[in-house]
């Protein structure tokens, strides 16, 4: 691996990289502060959203408290008998009456009398009452909005029956009016402020009195698709311009969760209080920005008036690192070439001599095999004199020459050499291996197992997608492992130069296994 620092690291190239690394910094502390800006406007959203459920929570807690005197009565009639019923009655609703929110209150036991417990008692509002109770007496429970002149009332009914069969029927109106100087006392540390309407727009409670009995609808910008929920969200929201405070708001709308009716509620946040830390987060997110730019900038520029020394003593430390990579990798090489030389040392003479002897026998014996062990031996030494520069053939030039290898071992020896070559996949034969890789793992399985008729050496080549792998039975000599190994050190420098590290030799099962990898 060259180093080239010089080129990467030249004054020109090092002002273009501190400018890239400038700009990079700066984009991603932009970018870091936008996202700090989101995360702070997505918080303040959710506040927001948490304080309309709690508002909205409150006033339907508010509403709902109306409701409980439903089950009060229902007490009183548990506990009373029929002779003391009214009067139990009377009192429960002298209390109810004497609350500031309860406008006009009122029973009726079986269809007797009606009994009334209000200031209010004249002509028309027992004429109103008893056309009520004529049209909704048979209900269990009613309530809904009366308008009387400038007043407006919600009128809550039930029935209940006593456990001798007597039916008593209870009503009053809340005050809605009074009603906006109640709300005026919970919940007012709130930083916005909500509004109750109906189905049809009519405003049931706002904190502006004026609002109140009028149409929601004409006064707001809340139209009636804003009472239409999509599924899995109960709210909508919106910005809009207050009626009430004349200033832009965030509009929250729901159904306001109160049994028996059909309101809804709209809490509204002013905008300009909802963005308040978003703004200051911009404020000193940009003054971070600006700070962070200059001292990158004065930074930068020291930098550079102070490393020029230190580049140009890493540039010729660089040159005598590519320098001495250099002389590593050619030492590497020699070593391979030595081992070869030394293999192919002691391959020279002991292979010729015993190759010399097989052929003088075959001559009287034999003479058309003693001219083919002649040719296979002369195109082995032709292979072993002119080695690779590189030290590494295609597989299938090792095949070719290991055929002939084997072609003179079997003449020699007969019966006692087994030899199979399998090709699982014939397009890696223009892959490489080691040079002498097939005939070093086979000489090293005669040198080192004795061979004979009854017990045969058997020697398989298989050749797969990645790699070789050449097995032999194992009938080991006894000096199995003094030798000195020169074949395998030369093939695991080979490997090593090429940078495979999955060559391997090991026994397993009584055979030894040798795993050549494929080079591409």
């Amino acid at each position: 691996m060259n180093f080239k620092l010089k080129n990467s690291l030249s004054g020109r190239n090092f002002f273009i990289l501190g400018i890239v690394f400038v700009v990079v910094t700066l984009l991603s502390i932009y970018i870091l502060s936008s996202l700090i800006t989101q995360i702070s406007e997505k918080s303040n959203s959710t506040n927001a959203l948490r304080s309309f459920i709690k508002k909205q929570e409150v006033l339907a807690l508010e509403f709902s408290r109306f409701l409980e005197i439903e089950k009060e009565i229902k007490q009183i009639i548990k506990i009373s008998t029929p002779n003391n019923l009214s009067n139990n009655l009377n009192v429960l609703s002298t209390i109810h009456a004497n609350q500031n929110l309860v406008k006009n209150n009122w029973f009726q036991i079986n269809n007797g009398k009606i009994e009334f417990r209000t200031s209010n008692k004249n002509a028309d509002l027992r004429t109103d009452i008893s056309d009520f109770i004529a049209k909704n007496g048979d209900k269990d429970k009613f309530n809904c909005i009366l308008k009387d002149g400038q007043n407006i009332f919600w009128r809550i009914y039930f029935k209940a029956n006593a456990a001798n069969g007597e039916v008593v029927r209870y009503g009053y109106d809340i005050d809605l009016k009074a009603l906006r100087f109640y709300f005026s006392t919970v919940d007012q540390l709130a930083e916005n402020y909500a509004f109750v309407f109906d189905k049809e727009g009519t405003i049931l409670y706002h904190p502006e009195i004026k609002f109140i009995k009028q149409n929601v609808f004409k006064i707001t910008d809340v139209v009636p698709s804003d009472t239409i929920f999509i599924p899995k969200i109960d709210f909508t929201k919106k910005i809009g311009l207050s009626e009430y405070l004349k200033l832009d708001i965030v509009r929250y709308t729901k159904r306001l969760n109160v049994a028996g009716t059909n309101w809804y509620v709209c809490v509204n946040f002013p905008e300009n209080i909802a963005n308040e830390d978003v703004d200051a987060i911009k404020k000193y997110a940009s003054l971070i920005y600006f700070i962070t730019t200059a001292i990158l900038l004065i930074f930068f520029y020291l930098f550079a008036l102070f490393t020029r020394k230190s580049f140009q003593e890493k540039e010729d430390l660089a040159k005598e690192k590519n320098k001495l990579s250099l002389e590593n990798e050619k030492i590497k090489k020699e070593k391979a070439l030595i081992q070869l030389h030394q293999l192919k040392e002691q391959i020279n003479p002991h292979f010729l001599f015993n190759s010399l002897n097989s052929l003088y026998m075959l001559i009287e014996s034999n003479t058309g095999v003693a001219r083919k062990f002649t040719l296979n031996l002369s195109k082995i030494y032709r292979y072993l004199i002119n080695p690779p520069e590189q030290n590494i053939v295609t597989l299938k030039e090792e095949l070719l020459f290991i055929e002939k290898y084997i072609f003179l071992q079997q003449t020699r020896y007969k019966d006692e050499f087994n030899f199979m070559i399998t090709i699982e996949d014939n397009s890696v034969l223009s892959k490489k291996v080691p040079y002498l890789a097939f005939q070093i793992a086979i000489e090293n399985a005669i040198k080192h197992n004795i061979a004979s008729d009854e017990n045969p050496l058997n020697i398989t080549i298989t050749i797969q997608e990645n790699k070789v792998v050449i097995t032999n039975n194992l009938n080991e000599k006894q000096n199995f492992g003094k030798e000195s190994k020169f074949g395998h050190k030369y093939l695991q420098s080979i490997y090593n130069y090429y940078s495979k590290t999955d060559f391997e030799t090991f026994k397993r099962d009584g055979f030894f296994v040798c795993i050549l990898p494929l080079i591409e």
